[in-house]
């Protein structure tokens, strides 16, 4: 898929524990509607399949409907929201954004119970206004894929997130590491799992997923540590991304991720998934380092 990625602000209304974007240290939004509007204008005719928004939580921009009344109007042909869900508990809210266009909902899930996800979120009834946003939209006859940050504060529930995700029927479930940057790294060994801790938790929760026939992937994670699941990952050379971040634009948001984000030890060339594997969040590797992660030997062939 070829698409179009927007950066609409760096505000939120939940304050996660592991926040990239740093949300609950931002005071003031410094992303203007003529920015937005420019790139959008720019770049409209050009066979983008779809604008991707996000933030921060997108939802609480005043402009929002506008934007996404310009989005159409320029003729993109869909719309994907990457949420907190906690708005769309109000139905009305989120029939306006299924009427402005918006037909996939990518919504933050890191708990399987209010506890837990309200204690990540820092947002007292995030959990319950993330569900009823989910079973709204979902009646609007939109589509939802659920996001899920493996972090210290849920791991263990990561089987259980992925049965109430199914139970609320959505329509993907996807996994991702956490990525150490913003808040998560602020707070890193708070929030920082060790992937041989997580391991049989995502490997599980994966099972749950595919034991009932529904779409499952995972993000960000080393090959070598979810081995026998790599099928899993999300095929990054299938999309590309061109993302509004700020005041800057990147071409191909997932090259610009593996020559920033991510690193690679001198093991990983003798690893049979190295040209497939983007390796690990570099501030993972500074702070635990490598002693996890070894590399795999040749896969057989049928």
């Amino acid at each position: 898929m070829k698409a179009l990625s927007v950066h609409l602000t760096d505000i939120c209304n939940s304050k996660c524990s592991f926040c990239i974007v740093d949300s609950p240290f931002v005071k003031d939004d410094s992303i203007s509607r003529k920015r937005v509007s420019r790139f959008l204008r720019d770049n409209a005719g050009k066979g983008y399949e779809a604008v991707n928004i996000h933030g921060g939580e997108a939802t609480i921009r005043r402009d929002l409907l506008d934007i996404l009344d310009e989005i159409r109007e320029l003729g993109y042909p869909t719309v994907f929201l990457q949420t907190n869900g906690r708005k769309m508990g109000r139905m009305a809210y989120a029939r306006e954004l299924v009427d402005r266009g918006v037909s996939l909902f990518i919504v933050s899930m890191h708990g399987a119970t209010a506890l837990t996800q309200d204690r990540i979120s820092k947002a007292l009834g995030s959990f319950e206004q993330a569900v009823q946003g989910i079973r709204n939209v979902k009646e609007l006859g939109a589509k939802v894929r659920t996001n899920s940050v493996v972090c210290k504060d849920n791991f263990t529930e990561l089987p259980e997130i992925v049965d109430l995700c199914l139970d609320l029927a959505v329509d993907h479930v996807n996994l991702s590491a956490l990525h150490t940057a913003g808040t998560a790294l602020r707070n890193f060994w708070e929030v920082t799992p060790r992937y041989d801790d997580i391991q049989p938790y995502v490997l599980e929760a994966v099972e749950r997923a595919v034991r009932r026939d529904q779409v499952v992937t995972l993000e960000g994670f080393p090959y070598c540590a979810i081995p026998g699941y790599e099928k899993y990952m999300i095929n990054w050379s299938e999309n590309q991304f061109k993302m509004l971040y700020r005041n800057l634009i990147f071409e191909d948001y997932e090259n610009f991720m593996d020559a920033n984000a991510r690193v690679k030890d001198q093991r990983c060339s003798g690893c049979a998934h190295d040209a497939a594997c983007g390796g690990v969040y570099k501030e993972y590797a500074e702070m635990i380092g490598w002693d996890e992660f070894h590399p795999v030997g040749p896969v057989p062939t049928a």
